[in-house]
């Protein structure tokens, strides 16, 4: 692969990654204890279906071979997966963020099956590794191509060691 292409060959083995945000941590203000209630009620409607729709993406692309990112991408600091804890000790990951070695053809088709928001969430959020470097890629029926080349990544956004 040159470092002004954008398309990846369809059958080289790289490494990919997808986030998908299940919540985020926002600053709450309530006029008074009902308003607070219902806020946190429909929170909790709201939470439970992004968490049940998150879950379920995350088991499928389990069960075709991508794991939990548990490394740093090059160059890159990366926080320990933080999210929302219930007394009782169950937690619920602000996000999740999964990895696949794979060709692009198999993401492509991997990635194929989800639907509504969040398939543009895992189009919005899938890289792709080159050269040491997370490149954005769009995603087609049967190929993914880079958003940017290498070099395109590097000239936009600097990498600094």
């Amino acid at each position: 692969m040159s470092f002004d292409d954008r398309e990846l060959a369809p059958d080289a083995v790289r490494r990919f990654r997808v986030r998908l945000t299940v919540g985020t941590p926002a600053p709450v203000a309530p006029s008074g204890p009902r308003d607070l209630a219902a806020g946190i009620r429909l929170a909790a409607e709201l939470l439970a279906a992004r968490a049940q729709a998150v879950a379920a993406v995350t088991e499928r692309l389990g069960a075709s071979g991508w794991w939990l990112m548990d490394e740093a991408p090059m160059g890159r600091d990366v926080l320990a997966t933080h999210g929302f804890a219930a007394p009782e000790g169950a937690t619920l990951p602000a996000s999740v963020v999964l990895v696949k070695d794979a060709a692009a053809a198999q993401v492509a088709a991997d990635l194929a099956d989800a639907n509504g928001r969040l398939a543009e969430e895992l189009e919005e959020s899938l890289t792709v590794q080159v050269d040491d470097l997370d490149i954005p890629v769009r995603v087609g029926p049967t190929r993914v191509e880079l958003r940017y080349s290498p070099r395109e990544y590097l000239q936009t956004f600097p990498v600094h060691m």
